[in-house]
């Protein structure tokens, strides 16, 4: 038993290495691509900059486009230093302007990125793993068409999922997953790049979920800790929760347990995760320091700290403060109908599973799914500061609970309407 844990421990290890070497080869790769196609792509699309970061419905926070974030990384994919790629790959350069200006940052930020003459502004604490694919895509396709093209992509993977759900006998699911799309706001993620990442993420995550459950059954903990990787190395700290989140649910669902033991899969999934995220963003600052001669780890504390911190801009800020921030995307009428529905179905189907006397398999859902639902308001409380200043799109993360009590309303309702020996696991469980 001890050699197997041995071996598990050595095989994370050597993938957190590899993982590292590979994303950072990748970005060398990349950074070789000639920028000036990139840059006239870009240039098409200038217009498109000249309001800064705005919400596409006025007074609608759900609808919030950071087209602050989004300059910047096109500003970093067009970058055209004299550094080498390999110092590139490891600061991100992006060309530097003026804090203050007539015109809105994110307009001038794209202004500055289509200069000849072009002086670094590193920003070298995230590994900018989105270049990898977004300047490729610069190369062939200008910023309107990747929108487009993300858009599409998007839609397609949503519907894909939905197939699956319903090829694997979950297609009682389909309202749960309905809701938490509808809460990532699908307008405004098809219109951000800044966004793009975690749903990537999050839908490779539940789609190989749904096709290779046995797999990820023997590799689990390989399984999340490579999330987490994948979010650490592609993610601009958006809402990274969703990567764990909706895919933990719905791995309780598919390989049903008693509820300690699916308590005990939360807790050891949420661990491995954590530990690619934290120790992959690690590496990157280790690299960085060797690579750029600088201790990274100096302005990654200091971020560390703010982030995390319990104000902004010297006016202190409570936990409630940051959630009544992030809830305010879900004002609307059309939100606050569908929440109180989503609590009366709860009701209602904990009903049916307590009447049906399927209190066991009600129990083995509820409380992990419950602990899955809990998370946004555990990082909320982790990343205060974060949470309170970008509540425009941290909010997404309350998907997470919306995903997970609404998954758990369908499950309550359908053990308690069909209780079996077998504690109602459903068939896609079985067999696969």
């Amino acid at each position: 038993m001890k050699a197997a844990y041995a071996k598990k421990w050595l095989l994370g290890v050597v993938w957190l290495l590899a993982g590292a070497l590979a994303g950072y080869l990748l970005l060398v790769l990349v950074y070789c691509l000639p920028v000036q196609r990139m840059q006239k792509h870009l240039e098409s699309c200038v217009d498109a900059f000249a309001d800064g970061a705005a919400a596409l419905v006025k007074d609608d926070t759900g609808t919030w486009v950071d087209y602050l974030t989004d300059s910047l990384i096109l500003a970093q994919a067009v970058y055209r230093g004299e550094e080498s790629p390999w110092e590139q790959a490891a600061a991100s350069y992006s060309n530097a302007i003026n804090a203050e200006g007539e015109q809105p940052w994110a307009y001038r930020k794209i202004q500055a990125a289509l200069e000849e003459q072009q002086v670094g502004a590193p920003y070298a604490r995230y590994w900018h793993g989105n270049l990898v694919y977004l300047k490729p895509l610069l190369f062939v396709l200008d910023y309107k068409d990747i929108l487009a093209l993300n858009m599409l992509a998007q839609l397609g993977l949503a519907l894909w999922i939905a197939q699956l759900l319903a090829r694997r006998g979950l297609a009682h699911l389909l309202p749960a997953a309905a809701l938490a799309f509808g809460m990532l706001t699908p307008t405004a993620m098809a219109m951000c790049i800044q966004y793009m990442p975690c749903f990537y993420v999050m839908a490779a995550a539940c789609i190989l979920l749904l096709k290779k459950t046995d797999f990820v059954q023997r590799h689990a903990g390989l399984f999340f800790l490579t999330i987490g990787m994948g979010t650490c190395y592609f993610d601009y700290l958006t809402f990274p929760l969703i990567t764990l989140g909706v895919p933990l649910a719905l791995w309780l669902l598919l390989a049903p347990s008693p509820w300690r033991q699916g308590v005990a899969r939360v807790v050891q999934s949420s661990l491995c995760w954590g530990v690619g995220y934290v120790v992959f963003w690690a590496e990157k600052w280790a690299l960085g320091s060797l690579v750029l001669g600088e201790n990274l780890f100096a302005d990654a504390a200091n971020s560390l700290m703010i982030r995390s911190s319990h104000e902004t801009e010297g006016q202190a800020i409570g936990y409630l403060d940051v959630l009544r921030n992030n809830f305010q995307a879900y004002g609307l009428r059309t939100w606050k109908l569908l929440f109180v529905l989503l609590a009366l179905a709860l009701l209602a189907a904990a009903f049916t599973a307590l009447r049906s006397r399927a209190r066991g398999p009600a129990r083995d859902r509820a409380i992990p799914l419950c602990m899955v639902a809990c998370m946004p308001f555990a990082w909320y409380l982790v990343a205060m500061n974060h949470s309170y200043v970008h509540f425009g799109y941290t909010h997404k993360e309350l998907m997470i609970t919306g995903w997970a009590l609404a998954c758990l309303a369908a499950e309550l309702w359908r053990v308690g309407r069909q209780p079996a020996a077998d504690g109602g696991a459903p068939c896609a469980a079985k067999g696969k």
